[in-house]
């Protein structure tokens, strides 16, 4: 009997021993074992992979251009028989062959009047409209073209469009002002 107490305090001693040398030879002491890590070690590795991947990443950019077509009979608008729309075309040299490539330019069309009842429209901005049983819809939209003729010519054209292809060179004076935002992203 005593023999068999001996042996299960040398058992259990042993199992102790290596237990005790185990624990100790973690770097977070006694309390976690060696393949757990704690919520500072976890922070701090995803801070410095980070820090280390965005060295070699160029951060985004962004820059506003409002460009204001004028309406009216000296205006900017022009009748483009080609493509059966008004347009105001204007250069655009915030953009470049990058942004062109690989960022965004986003458009908006104010409508409506400043400080009044004036709200920002993503573009294309769509608009039905019955004048007298006459239905037809009008778009209001832009294009950017970086390349004019093979010669690098960043350029802006604004265009109104309806559905009914309606419109001439003697309805131009007719058209409004017209408040353009563009948002360009690289």
């Amino acid at each position: 009997m005593v023999k068999s107490i001996f042996k299960t305090v040398i058992v259990a001693s042993f199992f102790a021993a290596v237990l005790v040398v185990g624990y100790s030879c973690s770097d977070d002491g006694p309390y976690y074992p060696d393949d757990y890590m704690t919520e500072a070690q976890i922070r701090r590795m995803i801070e410095d992979a980070l820090k280390e991947n965005n060295k070699n990443l160029p951060f985004t950019n962004w820059e506003i251009v409002n460009i204001t077509v004028k309406g009216g009979k000296n205006g900017d608008w022009r009748w483009n028989d080609n493509e059966n729309r008004y347009e105001a075309i204007y250069e655009l040299p915030e953009m470049d062959e990058f942004i062109y490539e690989d960022g965004a330019i986003l458009g908006y069309v104010f409508i409506g009047e400043q400080n009044q009842n004036e709200v920002q429209k993503l573009l294309p901005f769509v608009q039905t409209y019955d004048e007298g049983g006459e239905i037809f819809t009008e778009t209001i939209s832009f294009d950017v073209q970086l390349k004019k003729g093979g010669i690098v010519k960043p350029s802006v054209a604004f265009y109104i469009q309806t559905s009914d292809l309606f419109g001439s060179k003697e309805f131009e004076e007719f058209l409004p002002n017209h408040n353009f935002r563009l948002v360009i992203v690289w």
